[in-house]
């Protein structure tokens, strides 16, 4: 199955693994983000995901678990990858619920610089 829409940033709560706000510490630092994503499309609902980054000199590795809650059930996903100047991940359908049972698959993201995205999810049930 082939899902289109597009998504946007809700809500981003980044801090430092000792609890300080991420944009207060300089360099390399290790973070964790809450980020709440709001999905319209062939799949509408809110997407939850927690993020764990590596901040390095010029690049943000990046590993993540989401869940998306949408119409008929949840879908959810694994993000590998890193920001440099743009998004880099590669991001797997892992497992759903309702509609979206034992789903597997990929999905990718483009994102534009006003933090609006467009996301195709491809996958089987």
């Amino acid at each position: 199955m082939k899902a289109t829409g597009t998504i946007a940033v809700k809500s981003w709560d980044e801090q430092t693994w000792d609890g300080r706000d991420y944009k207060e510490v300089e360099g390399r630092k290790l973070t964790e983000a809450h980020v709440e994503f709001t999905y319209t499309g062939d799949v509408t609902g809110t997407g939850s995901c927690r993020y764990l980054m590596s901040y390095g000199d010029d690049v943000a590795w990046t590993t993540a678990l989401e869940e998306i809650t949408a119409d008929g059930g949840t879908l959810v996903l694994r993000h590998v990858g890193a920001y440099r100047t743009g998004v880099e991940a590669v991001i797997e359908i892992l497992d759903g619920t309702g509609a979206y049972a034992g789903a597997r698959g990929a999905a990718t993201v483009d994102w534009a610089e006003d933090g609006s995205g467009t996301y195709t999810l491809e996958y089987e049930v």
